[in-house]
């Protein structure tokens, strides 16, 4: 029987940026370290300033090695981490990377709270252009609006009118082939959905239409989701995250009321994604929805 060896580092961990405020995007440490036989067991993680101190505050490392958190004020500053990994074997393995926490601006905009300074420019634009309307005039002149720059919320909004999910069929090595159009049961009827062979797509029907909402692009998801788990795929998700993250849900719940989870690549779940999922599973446990 092989003997149990220390972890080992597969590749450097790259260098981490995050603002004040802001959430450091989920990592698996376990894509850079790992055991380099199965007899050596699973890699447990743990992590400290090279000084010896605790993470700045908000910023964690899980056992399992997800590396994650929102900076808190005050924290602005240049670190470095160390992580202390180690398996059965009982020999740890010690590497380190850098985290960059960025000040955030004295006015940072967020997707649900706009600044003061945004929301007063809009509403004196829409009474402008009111006042125009009613008076039958020439609107005003749009160039401040049309170069100032983009904010976060306008961002955002943008994306979900674009908001497509991609699930590929991993091992189909195939170039995607011919659009058909697929009718899956629980869609929204505001997206298009398209079987391709090696992939399924999401897309909106109309790009801009007012009577589409963030809930059809989710409802979408959760459908193609159910679509590839019947299929039996071993599946990789693209587009847009919150679609991605409904998809991903909705695949986990089924494995668990079937007692056959489906293989998702690639996708690092957040503790947000986890919470979700296991609160959904219990309420359809609760009510006795089937997996079918």
């Amino acid at each position: 029987m092989a003997a149990a060896l220390p972890p080992i580092l597969s590749k450097p961990i790259p260098e981490v940026s995050v603002n004040v405020g802001g959430k450091a995007t989920p990592f698996d440490l376990k894509l850079f370290i790992e055991s380099p036989n199965p007899e050596s067991g699973e890699v447990r993680f743990f992590a400290e300033l090279s000084t010896g101190d605790s993470l700045p505050e908000g910023i964690e490392c899980s056992e399992e090695g997800i590396f994650t958190g929102t900076a808190e004020a005050g924290t602005e500053g240049d670190y470095q981490i160390v992580i202390f990994a180690e398996n059965d074997s009982g020999i740890p393995l010690r590497a380190e990377f850098s985290l960059k926490i960025n000040a955030s601006t004295e006015e940072e905009e967020t997707l649900d709270e706009p600044t003061e300074k945004s929301i007063e420019f809009l509403n004196a634009l829409k009474s402008q252009v009111w006042e125009a309307v009613g008076k039958e005039i020439p609107i005003p002149d749009m160039h401040d609006i049309y170069n100032r720059p983009l904010s976060a919320i306008e961002l955002y909004y943008l994306l979900e009118r674009f908001a497509v999910l991609t699930i590929w069929d991993v091992y189909n090595l195939d170039q995607p082939g011919d659009r058909v159009l697929l009718n899956l049961k629980d869609a929204s009827p505001h997206y298009n959905i398209y079987d391709r062979g090696s992939c399924i797509i999401g897309a909106p029907k109309e790009l801009f239409s007012y009577e589409r909402t963030l809930e059809d692009s989710l409802q979408t998801a959760r459908a193609i989701g159910k679509e590839v788990y019947k299929r039996g795929w071993t599946v990789q998700l693209a587009g847009f995250e919150k679609m991605s993250r409904a998809a991903w849900v909705e695949i986990q719940n089924l494995g668990e009321l079937q007692g056959k989870p489906l293989e998702v690549l690639h996708y690092i779940p957040t503790a947000a994604d986890i919470r979700i999922c296991n609160a959904q599973l219990e309420m359809r446990r609760i009510l006795g929805h089937s997996a079918s």
